[in-house]
């Protein structure tokens, strides 16, 4: 395949199970038909766990720069010293400033278009401090305000309003604003990263039953709704506020292109009970495309020869499908097709989903 992707692909938390994940992923070598590799990371760890989990026929090419790769190889830059210590099965000090050393390196090299995307292996929260998480190291990184985790699957897409909080601390954070402003985020993203001209967006109530009418809380009629209206003023299909209960019972999410959340638990437990750990998570709302897994670094399983590196495989794979839609996206922004509109004597309103959807609220 010419002009394949470079994938840059970096080590995360050393102790955890990203490199068996990575090496299960690579150790065929089919992952060069698709794109060239660049792992960023030791090739120590890499022995010692290829070692562990008593892999054979498994070996990566060293570089010293993205340029440098073979495209028919998996390539490794060695950006951690050789002294870095394995601990198995525990986050240390020392595996948390690894993790963040080759993100880094790996950060600025798709800065320079030396790498074209990038995707992450499991890394603790704790190695991305003094910020609170991964969402908040890349947007203070390219000056984004509005970025959000995507959970992507093959049943479902699910986005958040909040991610990584207290749950105290949630409902003053459900404001006007983050409800809008994250309901323009999904409509674009979905446009431009997975080409749905006209996203349908399930938006989730706060709330049990979300809020029945101000029974069980008012941010539901407050602030969701006058949300909502507003997205769709905007011609944002934004419709709601659901129960989760009632939308995730039986195949009533599948209705949908993409679900709002209101916080973590709300929408990362059923993206999970329905898609398992095969997800991946795209960091929208950033001017470069970053991916990792849905999963952490699975400390109790490490060593064992039981991780499944399918959602490592499919983060790189919804990487290199992002990357390819903002290109042709840009592309035919630059020479537009003439439009028609074939829908204008239709009696349906794009708005009128609801009934198309078919979801109702518990009662």
């Amino acid at each position: 395949m010419e002009n394949k992707l470079v994938v840059g692909i970096s080590h995360g938390d050393v102790n955890g199970i990203g490199y068996e994940l990575i090496i299960k992923m690579m150790v065929e070598n089919r992952i060069c038909e698709i794109c060239t590799p660049i792992l960023f990371g030791s090739s120590k760890a890499a022995a010692y766990h290829r070692k562990t989990l008593n892999i054979e026929n498994f070996s990566l090419n060293s570089i010293q720069h993205p340029s440098e790769a073979n495209v028919k190889r998996c390539n490794i830059i060695n950006c951690v010293d050789d002294v870095v210590k394995v601990d198995l099965g525990r986050e240390t000090q020392e595996s948390d400033d690894a993790a963040m050393i080759a993100l880094q390196l790996a950060m600025d090299c798709l800065d320079r278009k030396e790498i074209d995307i990038l995707v992450g292996a499991p890394q603790g929260c704790a190695s991305f401090a003094p910020e609170s998480g991964c969402p908040s190291l890349f947007a203070k990184h390219y000056d984004v305000r509005n970025v959000m985790p995507l959970l992507v699957g093959e049943k479902m897409k699910i986005g958040f309003v909040t991610n990584h909080l207290a749950v105290k601390n949630i409902a003053e954070s459900i404001t006007f604003g983050n409800v809008y402003n994250k309901l323009r985020l999904l409509d674009s993203c979905l446009q431009k990263d997975f080409t749905i001209c006209k996203p349908r967006i399930a938006v989730l109530g706060l709330n049990p039953h979300a809020g029945e009418n101000g029974k069980y809380g008012n941010e539901e009629k407050n602030i969701i709704i006058p949300a909502m209206e507003k997205a769709r003023n905007n011609g944002i299909m934004a419709l709601g506020p659901y129960s989760p209960e009632a939308l995730f019972s039986g195949m009533e999410y599948s209705r949908f292109d993409v679900i709002l959340a209101m916080y973590h638990d709300q929408g990362m437990l059923p993206f999970k009970a329905i898609e398992g750990n095969r997800g991946a998570v795209l960091l929208a709302g950033l001017p470069v495309v970053y991916t990792s897994t849905v999963h952490g670094m699975a400390y109790d399983i490490v060593g064992q020869g039981i991780a499944d590196e399918s959602g490592l495989r499919n983060a790189v794979y919804l990487a290199i499908d992002v990357y390819n839609h903002r290109k042709l996206n840009m592309e035919l922004s630059e020479n537009p097709l003439r439009h028609y509109d074939i829908a204008s004597n239709s009696n349906e309103s794009d708005l009128n989903v609801e009934q198309i959807a078919g979801v109702q609220n518990d009662e």
